[in-house]
């Protein structure tokens, strides 16, 4: 959505896909200006050095209440299962198994590290990991049976909306459930002074939660083409784009509000 905006304003923009890491040191060689992806504190070891440094600026939130840890489905919750505490005396419900994605993400590395240490009676169980796709499509064939499953979980994200999920209460050591996020856009230094109308965008640019898990859901599970949904979005809601680029001018000098109406319509 960002991006086409901007492009809509007559800012050239490139978006480019990369893992964090590679974002980061991005930001540090030059080669990147913007990231609208900084979750926090999950982030924090790659995004702290940065700052600490005077390479980058951690600019504004962009969105607030993101989740992510362990999930049930809400027939699992509402029959006892409210946090990680429950998950031992009912672990024959789950085949004493946590669904995860990739064995090199961090959440993936906590749930295991859980198992190895035997946190919260954990000992005895099995984290099964997997691609995302892989770990919701066990999670869409459990559910359709009505069978018992705990996965990670996280939001925005489209499983948000078409599953109908719980996140578990959050453990005593914060590792493995209920992680609240705030994701930052950061700034290579300099970039402000650069591109103040853009900054002015950036830190204005808040993106709404359950906006966000549409956006993915769109792009994602429903494999549209990403600029689509981006300007189905915008059309259809002007006034929270408004907010967005109120006093920000467009790169000709005008409105930005104009520019965007022009190209975009809405």
């Amino acid at each position: 959505v960002a991006p086409q905006l901007l492009d809509a304003m007559g800012y050239s923009t490139m978006v480019r896909e990369l893992e964090p890491q590679f974002v980061y040191q991005g930001i540090r060689n030059g080669d990147v200006d913007v990231s609208l992806g900084a979750w926090m504190p999950a982030h924090k070891d790659m995004v702290q050095p940065l700052l600490d440094d005077g390479v980058a600026v951690q600019l504004a939130a962009n969105l607030e209440g993101a989740i992510q840890g362990l999930a049930v489905p809400t027939y699992t919750y509402e029959a006892g299962v409210e946090s990680v505490a429950d998950l031992d005396e009912n672990g024959d419900m789950f085949n004493r198994q946590i669904y995860a994605i990739g064995a090199g993400a961090a959440m993936t590395r906590a749930f295991q590290d859980a198992v190895k240490s035997d946190y919260m009676g954990l000992g005895d169980w099995e984290v099964v990991p997997s691609s995302t796709a892989g770990m919701l499509s066990q999670v869409k064939r459990k559910t359709r049976k009505g069978e018992h499953i705990v996965f990670h979980g996280w939001k925005p994200h489209w499983m948000d909306i078409q599953f109908d999920i719980r996140f578990l209460e959050a453990d005593p050591e914060g590792k493995l459930a209920g992680m609240e996020t705030t994701v930052y856009t950061i700034v290579r230094k300099g970039y402000p002074e650069r591109q103040p109308q853009i900054a002015r965008f950036l830190k204005q640019f808040q993106g709404p939660l359950k906006a966000q898990s549409v956006w993915i859901d769109g792009f994602n599970r429903k494999e549209r083409d990403p600029d689509t949904v981006a300007v189905d979005w915008i059309q259809a809601n002007m006034d929270v784009v408004a907010q967005w680029v109120d006093g920000v001018q467009a790169a000709d000098g005008g409105s930005a509000m104009a520019a965007i109406r022009r190209e975009l319509g809405g």
